[in-house]
């Protein structure tokens, strides 16, 4: 009986052994870096400010309609591209090389537009949360529209 016990505990411990190893060799495949798709990053109102007055050459792209200029104004230098218009425009218009900040009346549109940024293979884009509502609010500055 000793003899038989032996022999099961040596398999048993054989086996959590072997159980073990391929445990430790999975968790090591999970954690090599992989290819993560490109995504973009929301920045507050602020950080883009600060940013685009940076000499990075970095742009703000507004995504709002035309009317809505004339009603709030818009960032300075802000290129307009209206979202209906984004995936057509943006592959002529803006470079793959520059940070790329855009904009909206409330973030919505800009997110829109940021994923098709993404798509469309660009990687320095950052959304600005809150869009123009909150630039407003955070009293940056902006320039009237004139069409």
């Amino acid at each position: 009986m000793t003899k038989r016990f032996l022999l099961i505990a040596l398999l048993v411990i054989v086996a959590l052994s072997v159980a073990a190893c391929s445990s430790s060799q999975a968790s090591t495949k999970q954690s090599e870096p992989t290819d993560q798709p490109a995504t973009y990053e929301t920045v507050s109102v602020q950080d883009a400010h600060q940013e685009l007055n940076g000499s990075n050459g970095a742009i703000i792209v507004d995504v709002r309609e035309p009317q809505e200029w004339a009603a709030t104004g818009y960032p300075p230098d802000a290129r307009l591209i209206p979202l209906g218009q984004f995936a057509q425009r943006a592959p002529d218009e803006l470079s793959k090389d520059t940070d790329i900040y855009v904009i909206c009346n409330s973030g919505n549109r800009s997110q829109v537009a940021s994923q098709s940024l993404i798509d469309l293979g660009y990687t320095r884009v950052f959304n600005v949360d809150g869009g123009i509502q909150a630039w407003l609010q955070a009293g940056l500055p902006t320039d009237p529209y004139t069409p």
